[in-house]
């Protein structure tokens, strides 16, 4: 088992792209997240298991099961491990008894030009504005520690990744984020502060975040637990045509 930079030029070729949660994964391949590659040989590889830093844990379409356990164990030292399990695998997760089974649902093909979205964006209040997030406000966001995980760093979210922030002057009433882009896709998800939940302001700012990424060459992806009914609504309501379950398997670190 070896470790290898994840930019190295075989990588991209051993993962299916349609990987649930493939945004995530290609981040990393094309550089804008950082994470571990693990080959069997440096040289021509076949078989890569690749954990991002936020956790999330791929296998290549080669894979095999004695090299696939032995990553994981190798991987389970350094932190967590989420492993995400590619649809009709010929593979075995690795034991454990006591990994968590996290039942999820992923959304893709939302039409970026849709009467729903455009819908969605005409609704926005009067006097209410959609803002980019930038340095400054992203200091005011209830996802910020959230987002810089899963990028790596606050700064690498702002510099690689997208957000909109929806809001009333200066109050925040919502966030959307495209936390990871990547293989032309951009997984997006949001939150409505407490006290606005329920008046449509999520769709609203995820409306105007779709089409942000797909001005930037991104079609919107959206996942989440299988039992986050709210979650579900709102993918549901931005008129995503296509749905699939999926399964990650969470690893606790190694002592």
């Amino acid at each position: 088992m070896i470790e290898i930079s994840t930019d190295h030029p075989a990588l991209k070729g051993l993962f299916d792209p349609h990987i649930p949660n493939s945004p995530a994964l290609w981040a990393v391949l094309e550089g804008r997240h950082s994470g571990v590659a693990l080959v069997h040989r440096a040289h021509n590889p076949e078989q890569c298991v690749l954990r991002t830093d936020a956790a999330l844990t791929y296998l290549s379409t080669q894979t095999r099961q004695a090299f696939l356990d032995a990553s994981i164990q190798h991987l389970r030292r350094r932190g967590p491990v989420w492993l995400v399990w590619p649809h009709h695998s010929r593979l075995e997760p690795p034991p454990d008894g006591r990994a968590a089974v996290v039942h999820r649902l992923e959304f893709y093909d939302c039409d970026p030009q849709s009467d729903t979205l455009i819908q969605w964006c005409e609704r926005l209040p009067d006097g209410f504005e959609i803002r980019p997030i930038d340095a400054p406000l992203f200091q005011h966001c209830e996802w910020r520690e959230e987002m810089a995980f899963y990028a790596g760093s606050e700064e690498n979210f702002l510099a690689q990744d997208i957000g909109l922030c929806l809001l009333n002057g200066e109050e925040v009433l919502a966030e959307a984020y495209a936390s990871a882009l990547g293989n032309a896709l951009a997984e997006i998800g949001a939150t409505t502060r407490q006290p606005h939940r329920g008046r449509g302001y999520a769709p609203i700012a995820c409306a105007y975040l779709i089409q942000d990424c797909h001005q930037r060459g991104y079609q919107a992806y959206w996942s989440c637990d299988a039992d986050h009914s709210a979650s579900i609504r709102v993918a549901r309501k931005l008129g995503f045509r296509r749905e699939r379950p999926y399964t990650i398997y969470e690893y606790e670190t190694l002592a």
